[in-house]
């Protein structure tokens, strides 16, 4: 007999093979309308078909985007939303403490895995595993509905096998369902305006016991794994600073503490490519494929997120004695350890192009917490520059000194990434400028000396006030980077040393800059006046593949304020503005002319635009230093390919025009084009001349047919009619003509009479040209059966 768990199944099998729209009305209806005994047993098939956890396809968290799919983006945002259907779900079956769902071990991020394997079990995940007896490793954590869903949607985003079906888009398709999803979770759930997490559930009781943590003498480890040391999400203990029991003080604080750690397991972590491979078993690798070392641009930006909202969430603290702001003093020093060890990774592995922008910005969010508070009434004009300020130094020196590394070992780092970089690119050169003008605001620097004093014992010995950060630094040094550990000082002899040889690199690309810059000016006034017509219709002129000139301007004035910039940063440290060598600076005629050859080639493509008679392309090629070379095109010119300035249907519609004529009145023109007359002379400006093709050898089922030159008679064309341009100055025209009292047909009458003018006098010039159409033409008198 079928039972009620089993009809109810079938129903949410059916409602999942329907459109999304509907899909998520019918499933909304259905958790409104069953009991807790049934919803318990339709969970675990939503979640594994919401994330494809089976199928690896889900339901597009990753592909619907606002701009591509409004309705479906909407809905699910609906339909997944904090106080949405799914969540209620989870809070119905969140009373029955007894009622777990196994997440299977393997999905776990690496290091967390390796962790367990090694009898490491960090405490956030001590009370959720399952002993397995016929194996030594737990394969499975056991969690309530609200965990199930979150380490789901945390797992969605590193998911390897969605990693190998999205790698064509996942840089510029980032504005997606999942990505909204997030920002809605960290600003439900790390809330900062002081309110509740809504909604307001009542005591929630782990039934699992907690499991006892092993020794291990790899304690940083196990430090750098915790979230929460503090007691206060201790369900069994009361924390020292409230009188409130904390079996009350649960339910305020649980659920922000999992969306925290979970995320930051799963989002920060930088697992390099052979890493933890030498000590997996099969029980915890499974089948699954090997993640990418790189992360794609929708992961970075939700790292950056994840920072600035940690930030906000830190900062709106007040004082009382609630779990919630116990929980907001404690969250930035829990995880601070574990965002750096991420972005130097991710900075160090990151490519030398521009989407290292993404890895810049993230790490520029986590160490300006003074961005980030709520409340400020700065004025809209002046709002930006004043955020990016530190105003009372002495409320943030603990942060910048509980993360000096995160200042000065990753800018130490950055130094010779920068000087290998093309600083004469416009995206380049902003992310150098973004990163001088940060270290440049009014007191980083000398917080940052005074901490790095606190290093050296005789410096604290002579300046009593750094004393109480020097045990803070010594300890961050020894848990984040290990004991072999070299610190090198940012204002040290030899980093200062390094600053002024990448002054000098600074001046180099300012000079070679700012000469591009005069050569394009140059040479777009000396333009022709059809090309800047051209222009108009299409656009700016490009100095590059994607880069105008108006971005190419901002370019010198970036590097000379990052030069600025970085000599006020060092001034601190004694940088002597006369020891940057001035006199073998010269402008990079090379990477000159190279920019100048690769925007010719464009150029030049606009020039053969405006000439039918020479179908082809520019390319560049590199031979010694970059050029371009004229690939003509060798078949039918009728038949080359759509240009990006035509139009597709109407290259296609003339073609079909003049090919029906062509071939019926194919003798009667060749006729026309070989007569010596005056009726002879007009045909052959009308006409196309004869064309001498290539047809290239192609592909048969008996191997490849030969090559051979094909001859083509004088034709009627109409194709450089569908030129975007040509249509552009008829619209025109027809508009000038219109202001000024006459009709279409009037402007009509005089481009035809213009054209036949123009015809006739050709028609006229044609003895004393240096044209030979005529002999061709009795060459070609025999042509008339032509294929």
């Amino acid at each position: 007999m079928t039972s009620s768990a089993d009809v109810v199944t079938g129903r949410v099998q059916a409602y999942l093979l329907l459109p999304l729209v509907q899909r998520c009305k019918e499933l909304a209806t259905l958790i409104d309308e069953l009991s807790t005994t049934e919803l318990q047993h339709i969970f675990p098939v939503l979640i594994d078909s919401l994330f494809g956890i089976s199928d690896n396809i889900g339901w597009g968290l990753h592909t619907i985007s606002l701009k591509k799919y409004p309705q479906e983006y909407e809905v699910l945002c609906n339909f997944l939303s904090p106080q949405g259907p799914i969540f209620s779900l989870c809070y119905k079956l969140l009373p029955d403490c007894y009622l777990k769902y196994n997440f299977p071990v393997s999905y776990l991020p690496s290091k967390i895995r390796h962790m367990l394997e090694e009898g490491i079990i960090p405490p956030f995940y001590s009370d959720k595993l399952r002993d397995d007896h016929g194996s030594r490793f737990s394969t499975v954590l056991v969690a309530n509905p609200f965990e199930y869903y979150i380490f789901h949607f945390a797992y969605h985003l590193t998911n390897p096998w969605l990693q190998i079906q999205q790698q064509d888009n996942v840089w510029v398709n980032w504005e997606t369902v999942y990505v909204e999803l997030a920002n809605c979770y960290l600003f439900h759930f790390l809330p900062r305006d002081n309110s509740a997490v809504l909604p307001i559930i009542g005591p929630y009781v782990k039934k699992t016991p907690p499991r006892k943590l092993m020794q291990s003498t790899d304690t940083k480890r196990l430090q750098t794994s915790r979230l929460l040391r503090t007691t206060i999400l201790s369900p069994h203990s009361t924390s020292p600073n409230s009188t409130v029991p904390q079996q009350q003080c649960l339910p305020q604080v649980w659920r922000s503490e999992t969306i925290v750690q979970v995320f930051l397991d799963f989002w920060l972590e930088y697992t390099e490519e052979e890493q933890f491979s030498s000590n997996r078993t099969p029980q915890a690798t499974g089948s699954l494929p090997r993640r990418h070392s790189i992360h794609s641009g929708e992961h970075i930006r939700l790292v950056r997120t994840f920072i600035k909202t940690l930030h906000e969430f830190a900062n709106s603290a007040i004082g009382d004695k609630s779990a919630m702001n116990e929980l907001k003093r404690v969250i930035l020093p829990s995880v601070q350890g574990k965002i750096y060890t991420f972005l130097r990774k991710a900075i160090h592995h990151w490519p030398l192009d521009s989407s290292f922008r993404l890895i810049l910005e993230a790490w520029l969010s986590f160490i300006q917490p003074w961005r980030y508070i709520q409340g400020i009434g700065y004025t809209k004009k002046f709002e930006d520059e004043e955020r990016g300020k530190i105003h009372d130094p002495n409320k943030w020196i603990s942060f910048i000194a509980n993360n000096l590394l995160a200042y000065t070992a990753i800018f130490q780092q950055l130094l010779p990434r920068f000087m290998r970089t093309d600083l004469i690119a416009p995206k380049n050169a902003h992310m150098l400028f973004r990163v001088t003008k940060v270290f440049s605001q009014p007191n980083l620097a000398k917080i940052l000396l005074e901490v790095e004093n606190c290093i050296d014992d005789m410096a604290s010995m002579r300046n009593r006030s750094t004393n109480q950060w020097t045990g803070t630094v010594r300890q961050q040094i020894l848990e984040l980077e290990g004991q072999s550990y070299q610190y090198i000082p940012m204002f040290s002899p030899a980093t200062i040393s390094q600053v002024i040889c990448f002054l000098s690199t600074i001046k180099q690309a300012h000079l070679t800059s700012t000469s591009l810059v005069e050569a394009l000016e140059k040479r777009r006034t000396g333009r022709r006046f059809l090309i800047s017509i051209w222009e108009f219709f299409n656009g700016d002129d490009t100095s590059s593949d994607d880069i105008s000139l108006e971005e190419r301007k901002r370019v010198p004035i970036f590097l000379a304020n990052a030069q600025q910039q970085l000599i006020e940063i060092f001034q601190v440290g004694q940088v002597n503005v006369e020891e940057i060598p001035q006199s073998t600076l010269v402008a990079d005629h090379e990477y000159h002319e190279s920019i100048l050859s690769t925007s010719f080639c464009h150029q030049s493509q606009m020039d053969s635009s405006l000439d039918s008679s020479r179908p082809g392309v520019f390319v560049p090629i590199q031979e010694g230093r970059q050029n371009c070379r004229y690939i003509e095109y060798m078949g039918d010119p009728e038949l080359q390919p759509v240009r990006s300035y035509e139009s597709a249907f109407l290259v296609r519609f003339f073609y079909q025009l003049c090919n029906h004529f062509n071939t019926k009145y194919q003798h009667e023109l060749v006729g026309a084009y070989t007569r010596e007359d005056f009726l002879g002379r007009i045909t052959r400006q009308i006409l196309k001349p004869p064309t001498t093709v290539v047809q290239l050898p192609k592909r048969t089922s008996n191997g490849f047919s030969s090559g051979y030159e094909k001859r083509l008679p004088p034709h009627i064309s109409l194709r450089p009619a569908a030129n975007y341009n040509f249509m552009s100055g008829l619209i025109l025209g027809m508009f000038i003509f219109w202001l000024i009292g006459y009709g279409t047909t009037a402007f009509i009458g005089m481009l035809f009479f213009a054209w036949l003018c123009y015809v006739l006098i050709k028609a006229i010039c044609e003895p004393w040209s240096n044209s030979s159409n005529v002999t061709s033409a009795k060459r070609i008198s025999q042509m008339s059966t032509i294929q």
